[in-house]
């Protein structure tokens, strides 16, 4: 269910809101995947079976790869009117907290509860 909230929250702002709120809408989705990942490459057991994912999100170059969105982002905000910044911070702190449900939702093993 948080999955299902979360993406269709996505879909709902990217298809709908300007530019900029949908780029800070779908930041933390990235930022949130490389602190995970970095954090996780530098703990886990070697041949796990999340190498893949592990390698992919914990990985410096995808770690640039989120700079350089974080800095599209900046930009955008820099030169947008003071409503549609303020668009962008909610859209942001909205997905933050769908990124942190989805995965609490997977640690607590969530399902439909009908």
């Amino acid at each position: 269910p948080a999955c299902f909230s979360y993406t269709n929250y996505l879909h709902r702002v990217v298809g709908r809101e300007p530019v900029a709120v949908a780029v800070a809408s779908v930041l933390p989705c990235f930022w949130i995947y490389w602190e995970v990942g970095r954090h996780t490459r530098s703990q886990a057991a070697p041949e796990n079976p999340y190498q893949r994912w592990i390698e992919t999100y914990g990985n410096p170059g995808f770690g640039e790869r989120v700079d350089n969105f974080i800095a599209i982002a900046d930009a955008m905000a820099a030169s947008a009117p003071p409503e549609t910044r303020d668009a962008m911070l909610e859209a942001f702190r909205r997905a933050a907290q769908l990124e942190w449900m989805f995965w609490d939702s997977a640690y607590r093993l969530e399902s439909w509860p009908v």
